[in-house]
């Protein structure tokens, strides 16, 4: 392989499992690109890590830190979509707690404040009218550990993601009126991919091969005869986790299609994280999309596997 690239992938649950869904059907090789991986937690930490040159993109990563660094004048573009569709719920265990409204007064764990599910809550309660600054917003970290500490009664509600919406009784959880995500923030951009513009200039051929192979992976995943090895990779990223939420996401996958698998980066959605962006104080305000992204790396890479 002459193509070798260092990219930021998030480190969730989800992404372990994708990762070993992407090697096993050998993504990377089937277009010629060797890739080194680390796994962050959030966006904000894959901006810091690019930006210091400890890797040369983010791909499948909350892009609104990202958003709000360009308009700063940090030297990155959004060059691809991914998971396009939130795959987060906001759960609690209190009776008492049963809409997003509830949540006035209450401790409601996030990752990093600014990235992903901060954003994601923090829209969820505008939509709901509510006043996000009426909420305790707790840094814990991923999906996974804010699910935990939810379960440990450490925060009044919190984030878990669709593999634990069908056992919610199990868990003793109930996911709040308001905070079913994916239904109610249709327009959020979960997850894109994102660049330096050094790299893009001068590692365009790795970048787009990397691109290409999660295309494939993207269309692999949500192919109806997936779940065999879909299920094999669960058993590899997550062996301690039950089969059965791992069949829930996977139904998940195939009744939503989230996965951008035409690399698409939607240009309303984009505007619509940079306008939270700038209600949350974290961007002066709306830049055109040209002006963060370069969705031509998007489209070599889809010529390159369906030429």
């Amino acid at each position: 392989m002459n193509a070798n690239i260092r990219i930021i992938d998030a480190g969730g649950a989800h992404e372990h499992v994708t990762i070993a869904f992407m090697r096993a059907a050998r993504c990377f090789e089937q277009v010629d690109v060797r890739v080194e991986r680390t796994l962050v937690t959030n966006g904000a930490e894959a901006v810091t890590r690019l930006l210091a040159n400890q890797a040369d993109a983010a791909i499948q990563v909350g892009c609104g830190p990202a958003l709000a660094a360009i308009a700063d004048g940090a030297p990155l573009r959004l060059i691809a979509g991914a998971n396009l569709l939130t795959v987060h719920a906001i759960y609690s265990k209190d009776g008492a707690i049963r809409a997003i409204e509830d949540l006035r007064g209450r401790a409601v764990g996030v990752g990093a404040l600014g990235a992903l599910t901060h954003q994601l809550a923090y829209a969820a309660l505008l939509k709901r009218g509510v006043d996000p600054s009426a909420v305790r917003f707790m840094p814990i970290g991923n999906s996974a550990k804010i699910f935990q500490a939810l379960l440990a009664g450490e925060i009044d509600a919190g984030f878990g993601e669709t593999d634990v919406f069908e056992h919610q009784a199990q868990y003793g959880v109930h996911a709040l009126e308001g905070g079913v995500l994916w239904r109610e923030l249709p327009e959020f951009l979960n997850q894109a991919s994102f660049a330096r513009l050094d790299v893009i200039e001068n590692k365009r051929d790795a970048l787009v091969r990397t691109l290409a192979a999660h295309a494939l992976l993207y269309r692999r995943l949500q192919a109806r005869e997936s779940w065999a090895a879909f299920a094999d990779a669960w058993r590899i990223g997550l062996p301690q986790a039950p089969l059965e939420e791992g069949q829930s996401q996977w139904r998940f996958y195939q009744q939503s299609r989230p996965f951008a698998e035409d690399l698409r980066l939607p240009e309303e959605r984009v505007t619509f994280l940079q306008a939270l962006n700038v209600k949350m104080g974290r961007q002066q305000g709306v830049l055109p999309f040209a002006t963060v992204s370069d969705v031509t790396l998007a489209q070599d890479a889809l010529r390159l596997i369906e030429h």
